[in-house]
């Protein structure tokens, strides 16, 4: 899905990653974002595989961008813990895709006149009480199979240097070489942006039918 750029600042950054940790859907085989609320942590409508971005549909992670862009970083890497339906993945690290960011947008009103819009169907935007809420937008953005993600191993972690325990609250800047080791990895692998699509997709679909059926339910009591 195109969107309108107009408005939008070019990007020019450090090579360097930030990696970002995102809950994922326990019910698909590759780690699309938890647009259910499976996880009890907020139905994730970011990042956006439709549109390449990130932030703009919501600010759910205002302050992890607006931090990214002032420190010139030039990429988000994004990570999660597996617990798909695969056994044998269940549990562990992995980088399931990437964007470097190519443009930027201080998109603060759009959230906060969105929710003042419809304030029943949404939570108050987290962004209200900073001065502005980044969203990035990427010619750059890909995400893959289950099988061709990177692994975020305490071996891979450990040839970086890293001590600490892989967990996702970590903090984990990837700059020169090691963000190659990265790039280099996906490099070879083909994208599956069109499945991370269709499944979240079905998804919305099914929301929207089960909201159909309550108001459908509702008409019938009264």
């Amino acid at each position: 899905m195109s969107i309108n750029l107009d408005g939008w600042q070019d990007y020019r950054g450090d090579h360097a990653g930030v990696l970002l940790f995102v809950e994922t859907s326990k019910q698909s085989v590759n780690p699309v974002r938890d647009q259910l609320n499976e996880n009890k942590k907020g139905s994730l409508c970011e990042p956006n595989y439709e549109t390449s971005t990130f932030g703009l549909v919501s600010c759910q992670s205002a302050k992890s961008i607006n931090s990214i862009v002032k420190n010139k970083h030039r990429y988000i890497l994004f990570g999660t813990r597996y617990d798909g339906f695969v056994k044998e993945q269940k549990g562990n690290y992995l980088i399931t895709g990437y964007m470097r960011i190519d443009k930027v947008k201080d998109v603060r009103s759009k959230h906060i006149h969105d929710y003042i819009r419809n304030p029943k169907s949404k939570s108050e935007p987290e962004c209200m009480t900073l001065n502005k809420s980044l969203a990035c937008y990427s010619e750059d953005m890909k995400f893959y199979h289950l099988e061709d993600c990177f692994v975020l191993s305490q071996e891979a972690m450990k040839a970086w240097g890293y001590k600490g325990r892989v967990t996702k609250q970590m903090k984990l800047l990837l700059e020169d070489q090691k963000l190659d080791d990265v790039l280099n990895h996906f490099a070879t692998k083909e994208d599956a942006n069109s499945d991370y699509i269709d499944t979240v997709k079905e998804y919305l679909e099914s929301l929207e039918d089960e909201e159909d059926e309550e108001e459908e339910a509702e008409t019938e009591e009264w």
